[in-house]
């Protein structure tokens, strides 16, 4: 990504701020510094936050000095501080050089201990949130950005692919979750959350792999997440080990019809409140309403989970350029569950695109 994205971006933002009526922002989730400028820096217990004066359109990048290595070559102001030496001058030269501004801007989840240091340094300010200014600009997408979504959930079909090449009874679920990750790897995208819920762990949305070996007649949901150039792919499908019953086929069936009218439905401009309300009215009609427990998707771009949502209380208009899920799903406490989980882009001309297209055989039940 060359230099000039991150200064159209870094110049989007501070118009977005000033409209905020912001003087300085203070942006320190390393989601938002790596989307402003380049720098992939994680500090944590340290003080490390992007600067930005509103006033002069000047931004400092404040870090540790032995992150100093990863931002050296980017064209990028930055200033170092050991831990000696603390990361408050450094705080007062910035600030000064903005005018000791009485207005400035914080993400919802930024550390609090960044706030106490700038108030230490400016004494009172009127604090305000930064955050639509920063996910009016990250939700609409450019071709880059979906191109290396696009590659993540290639990686992951192939882990699927491989899933469906040694899924057996036997197998525990910890292992199987490692043949996924070396598949992804060997792809050329970095595998992240790899989850494996086998039998009653299927009906449990967030399970981790354990040691549980999966059994004939297992329902067992893969839901897998990769990276590809830090953007998030994010898939979920159902398979069975030997022979299902009837009601798992007729609600794998209601939940792929949920998947498929609620994809039908995207467009340009709706809202996702009613995109999901197109899922759960399908799934409540089917009888199994209070067995869908979680929305029907959410964004994903530099995380896993960013906004647009697609949630019941999610009543923004959907842009140009967004990336989200639609991931309906039903589970049967103690016995199984069924999620299905693809990945929608809505172009820059407005055509809705489905990034994923890999369904292992059970998708052709009758």
């Amino acid at each position: 990504m060359g230099v000039g994205r991150f200064a159209n971006r870094l110049r989007a933002f501070m118009n977005n701020a000033r409209g905020l009526g912001v003087e300085l922002a203070v942006v320190s989730t390393p989601v938002n510094i790596r989307y402003l400028t380049g720098a992939r820096i994680e500090t944590f217990e340290r003080f490390g936050a992007l600067l930005i004066c509103l006033r002069n359109g000047e931004s400092t990048l404040i870090i540790p000095k032995l992150d100093e290595g990863k931002v050296k070559e980017l064209d990028l102001n930055y200033l170092t501080y050991t831990d000696s030496e603390g990361p408050r001058a450094l705080v007062e030269r910035v600030t000064s050089n903005c005018g000791n501004a009485t207005v400035v801007g914080f993400e919802s989840n930024a550390p609090l201990r960044h706030f106490w240091l700038l108030r230490s340094v400016l004494g009172g300010f009127k604090d305000l949130p930064i955050d639509d200014a920063l996910v009016s600009l990250r939700i609409m997408k450019d071709e880059e950005e979906i191109s290396n979504i696009k590659a993540a959930v290639k990686a992951i079909e192939k882990g699927f692919e491989a899933v469906e090449n040694s899924l057996r009874a036997g197998l525990t679920e910890v292992k199987l979750a490692e043949v996924i990750r070396d598949v992804i790897s060997s792809a050329g995208a970095e595998p992240r959350d790899i989850l494996v819920q086998s039998g009653p762990n299927s009906a449990i949305p967030h399970w981790l792999p354990s040691s549980r070996r999966i059994s004939d007649n297992d329902v067992v949901v893969i839901d897998l997440t990769a990276t590809y150039n830090d953007y998030y792919g994010d898939l979920t499908r159902t398979f069975t080990v030997g022979n299902v019953n009837d009601e798992f086929i007729k609600i794998y069936n209601l939940v792929k019809r949920a998947h498929d009218e609620a994809i039908t439905a995207v467009k340009d401009g709706v809202t996702g409140s009613y995109i999901d309300s197109v899922a759960r009215r399908i799934i409540r009609e089917g009888g199994y309403g209070e067995y869908f427990i979680h929305r029907t998707g959410h964004g994903i771009g530099l995380e896993v989970h960013e906004e647009p949502y697609i949630s019941s209380d999610y009543v923004k208009a959907l842009p140009r350029g967004s990336v989200f899920t639609i991931e309906p799903g039903i589970y049967l406490q103690g016995r199984f569950g069924v999620r299905l989980e693809s990945n929608v882009v809505i172009n820059s001309n407005g055509v809705v695109e489905v990034l994923d297209s890999y369904w292992p055989s059970i998708n052709h039940a009758d």
